[in-house]
């Protein structure tokens, strides 16, 4: 068994954005974000992996594939390889989401 708290883990930009708290290569990455207002995970693609988010709180702008949605707590969303997404928080509020990145076979 493994346990980690994200307060025990770094951001990747230092006071927001995404913490990643279990990660194997070659399968797969689990990890948690905070987007204060303002905050925007710019559009990416993944080639070899599906990502998989849950909304926690927050109603931030969410675009994958060409379509744009508002998402809300409780929304889960899905990006395939390939698909490019973006993630805006246009809103006074911090965003908090987790995330699960899947490796595709290839």
């Amino acid at each position: 068994m493994q346990f980690i708290n994200d307060k025990d883990v770094e951001f990747k930009n230092r006071v927001s954005g995404s913490k990643y708290l279990f990660v194997d290569e070659k399968k797969y990455a689990f990890g948690t974000a905070y987007l204060r207002p303002g905050d925007e995970i710019k559009e990416h693609v993944h080639t070899d992996e599906t990502e998989l988010f849950y909304f926690i709180s927050g109603t931030p702008e969410f675009t994958c594939a060409g379509k744009t949605i508002r998402v809300k707590p409780g929304d889960a969303m899905k990006a395939e390889a390939g698909e490019p997404h973006i993630l805006k928080n246009d809103t006074n509020e911090t965003v908090h989401l987790n995330f699960i990145k899947l490796k595709v076979a290839g």
